[in-house]
């Protein structure tokens, strides 16, 4: 078959599955700066030229043998995911995938290759139709490597979340000898994308049995209010405009006046009291925060007229009852909201109250959604927030963390802190998952990839021409809620159900108690007698597979097939350790291979484990229980 019948054939399959990177790749034409050369034994090698330099890109005697030595000497012992830094003409990731992929457990491969005239020269010499469209290896060629991050972070990552310790980045020399900036920026990419995920799928057991115990103070809120469900895809393709209180918020706050009937208006706590002080009234606003000085938002406010509250009930109850006004209900999606078996619409949000408000407007069906003041990132002057904020316009607090530089919305970088850029990635997430146009018309602050970027007025005058009676919709909405029962009787079954469950979870304490013991003991007898110098015999082994096999009984346990109203009252909390112990274990094959130290590793892991769940478990008891007492005292008030 000749070079061009093989291009073509490559090209078919390469185009089929990567259309944006395919048509890039057919534009380039040939380069005299890449030559075609061969080894003794006929293997095709590449020179290439670029300005006065030549680089031969594999050992020019044996180009096959040079990559598969260089491959065996990286010693990796355990590779779920592996990164290459390069393509060439693919002999490193050939050998990789015929001698070392099955054995080091790799499930993804992911390569990177700046040089597009090279990678397409790649597709004339080799049939690579089977790597191309093989659904577990992903090629990023040509782009910039930081336009990869949502796909690693929504996608590749998310495969296998819990080996993400375990990533091995493989850098071809030649590469980066040729491009080492654009491939350090790619590692770079590779590593955010790994902790985005960790720290997106993570939670702070502490911060979840707070929010279960607000749950349980807020249950009166929960069932006299409609949820924000009802209104889902009310306003399908309506322009709806997000305000954050970034300090950039100050240049176009009066053009909002007099909008309010031609865009659905949604508005962060935070920018509430500037909003009102202007005389301009948002149709909604939501809060996030669990801190006492949330109350302050809404507790200065004398009349909210129109404006609805979407309150989440893992809230202080103190700020959800600051606010005198109407309200509409919408949970974070914790398993303990499902336990309540009233469903009010639930939200996948990441750290920001904006990226709250972002997926309100999405489900609400608003199209484009226009962003204004979200800077995510400092003005120049220093300042953090929009003038009138009961924060002050600059948050010293903020000052004292490390500042790091973003790409900005004009091109050139603006400064930020890492917990902005965390809130910056997770909305290109939810932009790159939306199915309409995100305008960041924020006029300053850091770029947020897949918006586009245009001025407030701009935007405006684009996307904001017909009017809508949105009040109109809203209050139609929240007026025809009834309650299909009386608050109390709602609340009557969640003091049965919450009885119920109660009994469950102490059970489950006991079994984790006789376990933890029994994994004590086998740490006593065997692992530290071993650490002495001491013998691990068969029987020995069969005790320590015997823990781990007392493990597997306690995950089950936590499974919804085994108790639905345990796993959903107690998963949000449990959840945090449940993801390093699987983290820890996968790291652990990284670390011994000997098949009897692995087991005494992964058994004190295990210990660690059923101790802190265990500790998590009495606490969610706790709560329970007292949710028990202030219900069955409410109730007798009633």
């Amino acid at each position: 078959m000749n070079t061009e019948m093989i291009f073509k054939e490559n090209m078919a399959v390469f185009s089929e599955r990567y259309p944006h990177f395919s048509s890039k790749v057919g534009e380039i034409g040939e380069n005299d700066g890449y030559e075609i050369i061969r080894s003794a034994d006929g293997y095709p090698n590449v020179l290439i030229r670029k300005e006065s330099n030549q680089t031969v890109f594999y050992d020019p005697n044996d180009p096959v043998g040079y990559a598969r030595k260089y491959m065996e000497d990286l010693k990796i012992k355990f590779a779920p995911f592996v990164v290459f830094m390069g393509l060439g003409l693919g002999y490193h990731l050939d050998q990789y995938m015929k001698h070392l992929g099955e054995d080091r457990n790799t499930h993804e491969i992911i390569v990177y290759e700046k040089d597009i005239e090279l990678f397409r020269l790649a597709l004339h010499v080799s049939d690579f139709r089977d790597i191309l469209k093989h659904p577990n290896i992903h090629f990023f060629v040509g782009d910039e490597s930081k336009e990869s991050f949502v796909k690693l972070r929504t996608d590749i990552f998310m495969r296998d979340p819990y080996a993400l310790r375990s990533i091995k980045i493989i850098p071809l020399p030649a590469s980066i000898s040729l491009d080492n900036s654009y491939y350090l920026e790619a590692m770079k990419v590779v590593k955010k994308a790994a902790c985005q995920v960790m720290v997106m799928m993570g939670n702070d057991s502490f911060d979840s049995l707070l929010g279960l115990e607000h749950m349980f103070l807020n249950l009166k809120h929960i069932f006299s209010n409609p949820g924000i469900n009802e209104l889902y895809e009310k306003f399908t393709g309506k322009p709806g405009v997000l305000v954050a209180a970034g300090p950039s918020l100050n240049k176009n706050i009066h053009l909002l006046k007099g909008l309010e009937d031609k865009a659905l208006i949604i508005s962060c706590d935070a920018s509430l009291l500037p909003l009102l002080k202007k005389g301009i009234q948002p149709h909604l606003v939501t809060s996030l925060e669990r801190i006492k000085e949330a109350i302050l938002f809404y507790s200065r406010i004398r009349d909210f007229k129109n404006t609805y509250f979407v309150a989440l009930p893992i809230l202080m109850p103190e700020t959800i009852e600051s606010f005198k006004g109407k309200k509409f209900i919408a949970y974070r999606d914790y398993k303990y909201f499902e336990w309540l078996e009233n469903d009010k619409g639930s939200f996948h949000i990441g750290h920001s109250v904006a990226n709250l408000a972002f997926q309100i407007l999405v489900h609400l069906g608003c199209d484009p959604i226009i962003l204004i003041g979200q800077d995510l990132a400092y003005a120049k002057d220093g300042d953090t927030h929009v003038r009138g904020n009961i924060r002050g316009s600059r948050d010293e607090d903020i000052h004292k963390r490390p500042i790091i530089e973003l790409e900005g919305n004009d091109g050139n970088p603006v400064k930020s802190q890492k917990i902005w850029e965390i809130m910056k990635h997770k909305y290109e997430e939810d932009v790159a998952s939306y199915q309409g146009i995100c305008i960041n018309a924020t006029e300053g602050g850091a770029r947020i990839r897949g918006t586009e970027v245009m001025t407030f007025s701009e935007a405006i005058e684009k996307h904001c021409e017909r009017s809508c009676d949105f009040q109109d919709i809203i209050d139609k909405v929240y007026n025809q809620f009834s309650d299909n029962q009386s608050v109390k009787d709602e609340i009557e079954r969640i003091l049965y159900k919450t009885r119920d469950t109660c009994v469950i979870v102490e059970k489950t304490i006991g079994d984790f108690e006789d376990a933890l013991n029994e994994a004590r003991l086998v740490e006593q007898k065997i692992i530290r007698p071993f650490m002495r110098g001491e013998t691990v015999s068969d029987m020995d082994m069969d005790q320590l597979l015997s823990v781990e096999k007392k493990w597997l009984e306690l995950s089950e346990i936590l499974t919804p097939d085994n108790d639905k109203n345990l796993f959903e009252i107690a998963v949000q909390t449990l959840n945090a350790y449940d993801i390093w112990l699987a983290s820890e274990l996968s790291f652990l094959k990284d670390i011994y291979t000997d098949p009897k130290i692995l087991s005494m590793a992964r058994v004190k892991k295990m210990k660690e484990w059923m101790a802190v769940i265990g500790s998590f478990l009495i606490f969610t008891r706790n709560v329970l229980k007292k949710a028990e007492v202030m219900i069955e005292e409410e109730l007798g008030e009633t």
